[in-house]
This record gives C-alpha cells, sequence and structure tokens, in this order.
C-alpha cells in the first residue's frame, strides 16, 4: 500500500478567495512528480467550478426553482466578456449557473437582486482545481474527468492518453476512483477527504473510508513506490484516521458497535416510502393517510416496527415535485415482507400521488 499523509487544511495560508485546493505540500509533491516524469491522479468528488453563489451582505443565495437545492456555477471554456447586460440586469458572462438535480440553467447576476451587494462564489469544484492546477503547474499537462467535461469527449481516448504518457495529471470526481490502473502513477491526492462526512446518512463515514482507500489503491500499484496527501478539515475524525492506517477490521469493528447501539443497519432492515407531487396539500394528505395504513397494520398484524414521517427528506423537493418520506426499521426482513404485501392489497390511496418504495436503501436523500 503507499504510504499516506494526511493535511489540515484549516492550517494553511489563506488568500484573496479563501483557501486554496491545493495545499502547500501537494504542490511540492506534484511538481517533484513532474520533475521524475511520473504521474498523479487528484480527486474532488464535486463537480461546476463553485457550489455556492452568495451574497454575504444579506446571505441571499442563488437557488433552483425547480428544485430545493442551491445551484452549481460552470464556468465556460473559452474568453468571455466579464459580465453581460440582460433585461433583468447585468450577469456574468463567463458561465452560468445549473441544476445538478434537473438541469435548469440560469444566468448569475453580478450583484445581489434583493440588496445590490456584490455576489460571491464559495464550495469547491473539479472546474476550479483543473484552474488551480494551470495557474500553479503551468507545466503540466491536465486532463479532467467529469460527467460535464465526458458530455462531448470520449473517456477511455482520455485514459488511453494517460496510459500512454500524454497526461501528467489526471483530476476528476469519483469517475477516476475506482479500476484505474497506471503504473507510472506515484502520487494520488484527495483534495477534501471529509465532503461526504456532513451528509446527513449514517452510511457517511462508510462512504468516506471506501473512496479513501480506492482511489488510494491507484498510487504505486508496480514497481515504483506510491504516495498518498489526503487534505481534509477534519483529521481526527476516525473514518479518516483508520482510512490513513489501511485498518479496514479496525474501522468495520468501530462502524458496527455504533451501528448496533443505534439499531441501524446491519442489525435492522430498513425500507423508505417516498411520496411525490406537485401539489404540497394533496401530498400530506396522501402521507398521512398511508402512515395511518401502516400503523394499522402493524397493530392489527402484532408486527413490530419503529416508523419515523412523514418528513421531508434531505432535498424536499426536486423537479418541482414536493417530496415526503416514511422510513420503517424492523428487526427481521419477514416483518417488512408481510408489511408491504398487506399494503399492496388495500385500496389505492386518494389523493393519488407517486409513491416509490425501497426496500434496504443506499441512501436517505
Amino acid at each position: 500500500m503507499p504510504h499516506m499523509r494526511l493535511v489540515d487544511i484549516r492550517e494553511e495560508p489563506t488568500t484573496k478567495s479563501g483557501f486554496d485546493l491545493l495545499s502547500g505540500i501537494l504542490t511540492e509533491k506534484l511538481a517533484t512528480v513532474l520533475s521524475r516524469q511520473e504521474q498523479a491522479i487528484l480527486l474532488l468528488n464535486r463537480r461546476g467550478y463553485s457550489s455556492f453563489i452568495f451574497c454575504p451582505t444579506c446571505k441571499h443565495s442563488l437557488q433552483c426553482k425547480n428544485c430545493d437545492v442551491t445551484l452549481t456555477f460552470h464556468k465556460r471554456k473559452g474568453r468571455e466578456a466579464p459580465t453581460v447586460n440582460t433585461v433583468s440586469g447585468r450577469h456574468l458572462g463567463f458561465g452560468h449557473a445549473i441544476c445538478h438535480y434537473c438541469q435548469a440553467q440560469a444566468l448569475v447576476p453580478s450583484h445581489c437582486p434583493l440588496c445590490a451587494g456584490k455576489m460571491i462564489m464559495m464550495g469547491l469544484g473539479s472546474q476550479r482545481l483543473e484552474e488551480e492546477l494551470a495557474t500553479k503547474l503551468p507545466q503540466a499537462r491536465v486532463a479532467r474527468i467529469d460527467s460535464d467535461s465526458m458530455a462531448h469527449r470520449d473517456y477511455y481516448q482520455i485514459l488511453k492518453q494517460f496510459g500512454e504518457g500524454q497526461v501528467d495529471i489526471l483530476a476528476g470526481t469519483q469517475m477516476i476512483a475506482k479500476g484505474l490502473h497506471f503504473p507510472n502513477v506515484t502520487l494520488v491526492g484527495i483534495i477534501s477527504a471529509d465532503t461526504a462526512l456532513f451528509l446527513p446518512d449514517f452510511r457517511a463515514s462508510e462512504r468516506t473510508y471506501q473512496l479513501i482507500a480506492q482511489v488510494a489503491g491507484r498510487a504505486g500499484r508496480a514497481e515504483k513506490k506510491g504516495e498518498v496527501i489526503v487534505q481534509t478539515v477534519m483529521p481526527d475524525q476516525p473514518a479518516i484516521q483508520l482510512a490513513k492506517a489501511g485498518d479496514f477490521d479496525g474501522f468495520a469493528r468501530q462502524e458496527l458497535a455504533l451501528r448496533q447501539r443505534c439499531k441501524l443497519p446491519p442489525y435492522s432492515r430498513m425500507a423508505t416510502i417516498v411520496l411525490r407531487d406537485q401539489q404540497f396539500e394533496r401530498l400530506e394528505k396522501a402521507a398521512e393517510q398511508l402512515r395511518q395504513r401502516i400503523d394499522y397494520l402493524l397493530a392489527s398484524l402484532d408486527l413490530q416496527a419503529q416508523v419515523r414521517g412523514p418528513h421531508p427528506p434531505l432535498i424536499s423537493r426536486i423537479q418541482r415535485f414536493h417530496r415526503l418520506q416514511i422510513v420503517i426499521q424492523a428487526e427481521r426482513p419477514s416483518i417488512l415482507q408481510t408489511l408491504f404485501q398487506s399494503l399492496r392489497a388495500q385500496p389505492p390511496l386518494r389523493p393519488t400521488v407517486r409513491t416509490t418504495i425501497d426496500v434496504d436503501p443506499v441512501n436517505l436523500f
């Protein structure tokens, strides 16, 4: 396994735009790798240039009109005017904001539409990483791989060029974390290892460990030794520390003990029911009716299960559909099976809304 080193981004010097994506030690390591004519892989699991467009004066942020999420800024390639004038005011001319759920696009106002304060960009993205690499290491040949850059390019052609040594640094999202074998890659940099830890999901630590372990395995796969630089603002978090040590058994023991105390999978079985409709009042009535049916069936069939909701999930509206979620936990899968068999035998909900049942859900978003 490659040698792994943690870098606390909080200790890095700040710039006018905040923290640089590339820490001092990672920049030095990249320069050394280039001088040895070796290659590097950089992972930043965020698309676009900036994930948050924000007014610091009145706290207004640019939101999607169809989904309850903030818009992500994407830069355009080539030379564009700094601003463009439209009927609604002055907007940035070198990019646009996009929703990653419904793909809606919007121009970005240069000044806040509420208070006229200057809008700023916060958060990180793979486009900004590519730009910073061009500034700090102009001699490097960089290729970016994410779902945006691959829309009009061939993924396998980029990998072929990297394998033939025509690309020095491969930067991108989780698309580059799995299954790649390039003997000349001696350095892997994880730009923000703790991104998944901020998500309200009981599998957040598990995903963090997986991602670090997967991308770290891309370095030093042949005769040349590999090194991994893990940048984080939470260096003491157990998932990160145990991933650094390569201690999967220790991570599994710790995570399983926590899951057992909280009665989470695999010590229980879980199912989610997501209801969605464009009219919230109709959705709320249907969700309450479904919860009443679940409570009645559990009592009449003498089934032991814990039911939460209906409540909004992490993203409460997608593509103009409001969403409510019911989460059911039981000790045995047979309990869920009996419950859902009985639910299917019930008459349709009135009012009718779109309903999705997910047994053993991968996430709770």
